[in-house]
C-alpha cells in the first residue's frame, strides 16, 4: 500500500491524466449521443499538455483517437450523426483537432516553462551574487552564506521536505545575514570579542534582514520568516523568544547549519573547531538550542561526510 501511495505521489500528474482518460472513455461508452461526448476527451488532453508537456499531450491525444477509432471500427453505427452518412469524416476532423490542440497547448506550455526557467536561473544568479556581497561585509566569514545554504538545503532534503520548501531553505541560507548590511562595519570587523552593546546591534540583524527583504515579496514571501527566526532557540531563549513549533521548520534547519558553520570558522579571537568537535556541540545542544529532529538529520549527513573525508 505504501509503495502504491509513493508511486502516486511521484507521478501524480500522470496518474491524473490516466484516470481522466479512463473516466472519459467510460462516460462515452455509457452515453447515447457518443459523437457529442467525444469532446470530453479534450479534458485529459489539455491536462496532459499543460502538466506533462507537448510530447505527452500529443501522445494522450493519439491514444484517445486510437481508442475511439478502434471502437468505431467495431461499432460503426454508434458514431453516425443524424445529418451525415460519413461518420468517418466527423471522427477524422475530431481526432485532428484533438491532436492539434494538444500540440498547441503543449508548445505554449513549454515556451512558458523555458521562460520561467530562464528567470529562475537569473534569480538564482542574483541571489548568489548578493550572498557574496553579504559575506564580503564580514571579512572573517567569506563564503559563509553559500556554505550555510548548501548544508541547510541538504538537511531539508534529508528530512523529506517538499521541493518548494527545500528551495525556500536554500534561499534563506543565502540571505540570512543580509541584515548585517545595516550594522556598523566597526562592529562586524572588530578583532576581539564584542561587548554587550555591540552584541545588541548584531542581534538586530534578523529583523533588519526581514525589513530589507519585505518589499521584494513574491518569491521571497516564504523566505522572510526563515530569515527572521534563524537565531531562535528551540527552548525559547533565542533573539525573539519563540520556541518549538512556533519557529518555522526551515528556520530551525537554518539555525543548525548557521551555527555549525560559525563554529568551524576561524575568528580573530578564537580558532575554529574541527567538524567532529562542532558536531558534538550541536548534539549537546539538541533539545535546547536546536530541534532534535533537525539534529538527527544533521548527524546523519555529517557522519557520511566525516567517513568520506
Amino acid at each position: 500500500m505504501q509503495q502504491i501511495k509513493a508511486f502516486v505521489l511521484r507521478h501524480f500528474e500522470f496518474v491524473v491524466v490516466v484516470v481522466l482518460v479512463a473516466a472519459t472513455a467510460f462516460s462515452v461508452l455509457l452515453t447515447v449521443n457518443k459523437l457529442a461526448f467525444l469532446n470530453f476527451f479534450y479534458v485529459p488532453t489539455l491536462v496532459a499538455a499543460y502538466f506533462l508537456g507537448k510530447r505527452q499531450g500529443v501522445l494522450v491525444a493519439v491514444v484517445a483517437v486510437l481508442m475511439v477509432g478502434i471502437y468505431a471500427v467495431i461499432n460503426p453505427e454508434v458514431f453516425r450523426p443524424s445529418t451525415s452518412e460519413l461518420p468517418q469524416l466527423s471522427l477524422l476532423l475530431w481526432g485532428a483537432f484533438v491532436v492539434l490542440t494538444a500540440h498547441v497547448v503543449g508548445t505554449l506550455y513549454e515556451t512558458k516553462t523555458h521562460a520561467v526557467e530562464d528567470l529562475r536561473q537569473a534569480y538564482q544568479g542574483i541571489l548568489a551574487i548578493l550572498a557574496k556581497f553579504i559575506d564580503a561585509v564580514d571579512s572573517y566569514t567569506q563564503e559563509h552564506s553559500m556554505r550555510v545554504s548548501e548544508l541547510a538545503a541538504t538537511i531539508a532534503e534529508n528530512m523529506g521536505l517538499a521541493d518548494d520548501d527545500i528551495e525556500d531553505v536554500r534561499v534563506a541560507g543565502l540571505l540570512h545575514d543580509i541584515g548585517k548590511l545595516d550594522i556598523s562595519l566597526e562592529v562586524l570587523h572588530k578583532a576581539s570579542a564584542l561587548d554587550d552593546s555591540e552584541w545588541a546591534q548584531v542581534r538586530t540583524h534578523p529583523t533588519k534582514g526581514t525589513v530589507l527583504l519585505a518589499p521584494v515579496g513574491g518569491l521571497l514571501r516564504d523566505v522572510l520568516p526563515l530569515v527572521e527566526c534563524h537565531h531562535e532557540y528551540y527552548d525559547g531563549t533565542g533573539y525573539l523568544g519563540k520556541r518549538g513549533d512556533e519557529i518555522p521548520l526551515g528556520a530551525r534547519i537554518l539555525s543548525v547549519a548557521d551555527s555549525y558553520d560559525a563554529m568551524v570558522c576561524d575568528r580573530p579571537y578564537r580558532t575554529g573547531r574541527t567538524p567532529t568537535e562542532a558536531l558534538k556541540e550541536v548534539e549537546r545542544c539538541s533539545g535546547t538550542q536546536f530541534d532534535p529532529d533537525v539534529v538527527e538529520a544533521f548527524r546523519a549527513i555529517m557522519r557520511l561526510r566525516l567517513e568520506h573525508a
